[in-house]
């Protein structure tokens, strides 16, 4: 227990360290959201408003790190997007650590064939030439006469990796998530890591609950290999989940859930609420459960895209499918997710059989 408690007041010591060198360094709106769209089909197909709906799954403390359960599922899932432009993978695997059990999920992301336009410019001015100085030489605007020089163009990658664990412990007496991320960043020739903080909590009254997410806290932040310190600020999620069990005697519940998130730099125009730096966006799901074992969701994510999608339940194998219809309704984003859940116990019993 000693050695648990050490570990989590230097991890918590090590962010404030870096919220410090934040003091040198830049704030930017983005640099984490890897954490909040990289997800499972089924907190996808749900808007991923489940800040207070624990489902069980081992990717759930992601979106509150408060959802610890016992759980022997493995789960995988794969989200392609822009005819594979954009490939995102997610695995998850609770780690048992005598009774306290570790959630850890590993996230990937990969985008391929990046165009470089920087050097495509021929920005030579009204007479054709460079070295003149002429109106329009340098000024790095398309003036009339210049052109894009095709051969210079270039393309690049871009590969994120991130680690998600997350436990419980106490904070004065009070149950408390705590997740702990580290971010690998790969753009082109440069490299960048960070580590940051999420604080989740969760109560359940009567048959609802409510949660409560901090991320980023007291700052999250990125050290490029160039000494460039981006710090992300740290921004807060309040959720609420109700189960309507009228139809218990057709075995079917519907389960609502809503969330709003509040953050000082990651507002935008389709914000639903907006002051000064400050916005507030919202989300909500709702699913459709008939016997435990088949599911029919939709929703509204944070970035107002209709979600939807399904899942289906047997013994040890579980499978969710997710349709985002992105960028408000237009072709262009609209992609898709598939979830797989496979229960390790039952995978080492058939590896033993043979």
């Amino acid at each position: 227990m000693n050695l648990r408690k050490s570990i989590i007041y230097k991890l918590i010591i090590f962010s404030l360290n870096i919220s410090t060198l934040l003091s040198d360094g830049v704030w930017v709106k983005y640099g984490w959201e890897l954490f909040d769209y990289v997800i499972d089909a089924r907190s996808a197909s749900l808007g991923n408003a489940g800040i207070a709906y624990n489902f069980g799954s081992i990717h759930s403390s992601m979106t509150n790190p408060a959802f610890i359960s016992s759980n022997d599922n493995i789960s995988i899932t794969h989200q392609s997007r822009f005819a594979g432009m954009i490939n995102n993978d997610l695995f998850g695997i609770q780690l048992k650590n005598n009774s306290k059990p570790i959630n850890l999920n590993i996230l990937y992301q990969g985008i391929s064939n990046i165009p470089d336009t920087r050097e495509m410019l021929l920005d030579w001015g009204q007479d054709g030439q460079f070295g003149t100085n002429d109106i329009g030489e340098g000024n790095g605007i398309v003036d009339e006469g210049e052109r894009l020089d095709q051969k210079s163009l270039k393309y690049f990658n871009q590969h994120q990796l991130g680690i998600h664990g997350a436990f419980i412990t106490k904070l004065m007496g009070v149950p408390i998530g705590l997740g702990y991320k580290i971010l690998s960043y790969f753009l082109s020739d440069h490299y960048a890591m960070g580590i940051g903080i999420d604080i989740g909590y969760n109560k359940k009254i009567k048959s609802s609950s409510i949660g409560f997410v901090l991320k980023n806290v007291p700052a999250s932040g990125l050290i490029w290999d160039n000494g460039t310190v981006e710090g992300t600020k740290p921004s807060m999620s309040l959720g609420l989940y109700h189960p309507i069990n009228y139809f218990d005697q057709l075995s079917i519940v519907i389960n609502t859930i809503i969330k709003a998130d509040l953050s000082l730099s990651n507002f935008n125009l389709d914000s639903h609420l907006r002051y000064g730096d400050f916005s507030i966006d919202g989300a909500y799901g709702i699913e459709i459960v008939y016997d435990k074992k088949t599911m029919v969701r939709i929703g509204k994510n944070p970035v107002n895209d209709f979600t939807g999608g399904i899942g289906l339940r047997w013994n040890h194998l579980g499978i969710d499918y997710a349709f985002i219809n992105a960028l408000n309704s237009s072709a262009l984003g609209n992609h898709h997710l598939i979830s797989l859940i496979v229960s390790s116990d039952w995978i080492i019993s058939r590896l033993s059989m043979k």
